[in-house]
């Protein structure tokens, strides 16, 4: 990914396209790259669950009021 806007605009496509919840691994696989730098900055939000079948699972979404964020995908 080349900056910020680019991940911005790739998770925002992900999350509108997807089903349900986003993992990290999901969103790490569309941008090829590990997320931690941008979770650290507060880009990105992550939280922690545990699936039906007892398995743990680390979601990811946009943070919605981070600046940038907030300026990419606003309507």
């Amino acid at each position: 990914m080349s900056d910020d806007a680019d991940l911005v605009r790739l998770v925002d496509g992900v999350e509108d396209s997807a089903d349900g919840y986003v993992t990290l691994e999901q969103l790490e696989a569309a941008a090829g790259q590990e997320l931690s730098d941008p979770i650290a900055r507060g880009l990105l939000l992550v939280d922690h669950r545990t699936r039906l079948d007892g398995t743990l699972v680390t979601l990811c979404r946009l943070n919605r009021h981070h600046p940038l964020v907030a300026q990419l995908t606003s309507w």
